[in-house]
C-alpha cells in the first residue's frame, strides 16, 4: 500500500532570505528599539497565552494581543509621520491599556513568576522609551 504524500511546492527558505523579506515588509522597525521591544512582547504573549485556560485565553489573552498590535501600529506610524506627538500619545494610551490588562492577568493568577517578571520588565521599558520619545518630539515642536 503506497501513501500519497503531498510535496511541499515551496523550498525551504534560509534565515537570510526570511530576514530580507521581513525587512521589506517593515523596513522602519530596525531604527526604533521600542518597536523591537513591543514586537518581542507580542510574540511572548502569543507563546504564553497558550497555557491560559480557555475562558481567559479567548478573552483576556486576545485583548492583550490586540492591544499590543495597536501599540505596534502606532509606533510604526509615528516613525513615518511628521508631527509624531499625537501618535506617540496614542501609543502611550495603548501602553497604559496593556498595563491594565497585565494587572488583571496577574490578579487572576494567570502568570507564573517568570512570566510576571518578563511582562513587568518589558512594559516598564516600553513605557519609558515612549515617554522619552514623546517628550523629545514635544520639545521639537
Amino acid at each position: 500500500m503506497s501513501r500519497n504524500r503531498r510535496r511541499n511546492p515551496h523550498p525551504k527558505m534560509t534565515e537570510a532570505e526570511k530576514l530580507k523579506l521581513t525587512q521589506e515588509l517593515l523596513p522602519e522597525r530596525d531604527n526604533v528599539q521600542v518597536y523591537k521591544d513591543v514586537l518581542d512582547l507580542l510574540v511572548f504573549v502569543y507563546k504564553t497565552s497558550v497555557g491560559m485556560t480557555r475562558d481567559y485565553r479567548f478573552t483576556l489573552g486576545e485583548e492583550m494581543k490586540r492591544t499590543l498590535q495597536s501599540l505596534l501600529t502606532c509606533i510604526y506610524e509615528a516613525k513615518k509621520a511628521t508631527p509624531k506627538a499625537a501618535l506617540l500619545m496614542e501609543a502611550l494610551h495603548w501602553t497604559y491599556e496593556a498595563k491594565v490588562l497585565f494587572v488583571v492577568m496577574d490578579e487572576l493568577h494567570l502568570l507564573v513568576d517568570w512570566q510576571f517578571a518578563m511582562y513587568a520588565h518589558q512594559l516598564a521599558t516600553i513605557s519609558k522609551q515612549l515617554t522619552a520619545w514623546h517628550k523629545y518630539e514635544k520639545r521639537k515642536e
